[in-house]
């Protein structure tokens, strides 16, 4: 069984799924990666169930996502940047995640956060000609990376290393991912 998942919420499989792929392949252990675009993963309803049994009512994708996550030492999580923030397909997994609030079963796993952002192809220049886009572009990469650590915050999991690239840019950030995942192939216990 796989100690180290992958979950991507990238709608195609390039930049944020690379990313994430190069971390998991350089672990040089067993791992599950889920591409959640490839998923039939439904909203949260809002039903609050979870508060009370710690299980999800709904019977989609997301149960083998659970269980994964569930039995898994280190999570890598890799998201587009969209408006400072995770994809909506990284959303809704963390919506998702309620059950692990109310229970706190994930307390003391461990996390990796990768995320990409998209740099405009024009850019602009402040009369130090300091470029304006890539100081706001990093901002927003930076705010997709802490919704990914307030959303481990809550469940207690703790984030053991980030990376973020832009646009594509990830092929840049290769060897430091390759460090990031021999480190956590270091960290699992099979």
């Amino acid at each position: 069984m796989a100690k180290i998942i992958g979950i991507s919420g990238s709608p195609r499989k390039e930049n944020s799924y690379y990313m994430v792929e190069t971390v998991l392949k350089a672990t040089e252990k067993p791992f599950d990666l889920f591409h959640l675009k490839e998923l039939s993963i439904e909203p949260c309803n809002g039903c609050m169930s979870c508060m009370e049994n710690f299980k999800c009512q709904q019977k989609d994708d997301m149960e083998k996502i659970i269980q994964k996550i569930e039995n898994s030492q280190i999570i890598v999580f890799g998201s587009p940047t969209y408006f400072s923030n995770v994809s909506g397909l990284m959303k809704n997994f963390m919506d998702r995640c309620c059950p692990f609030y109310f229970s706190q079963k994930l307390r003391g796993k461990k996390a990796i956060i990768l995320s990409v952002g998209n740099l405009k192809e024009e850019l602009e220049f402040d009369e130090k000609g300091n470029c304006k886009w890539h100081k706001e572009e990093i901002e927003c990469v930076e705010g997709c990376q802490k919704a990914i650590e307030r959303f481990c915050g809550l469940l207690g999991i703790e984030i053991i290393g980030s990376v973020y690239a832009l646009h594509s840019e990830p092929e840049k950030k290769e060897k430091e991912l390759i460090q990031l995942g021999q480190k956590i192939g270091d960290l699992v216990k099979c």
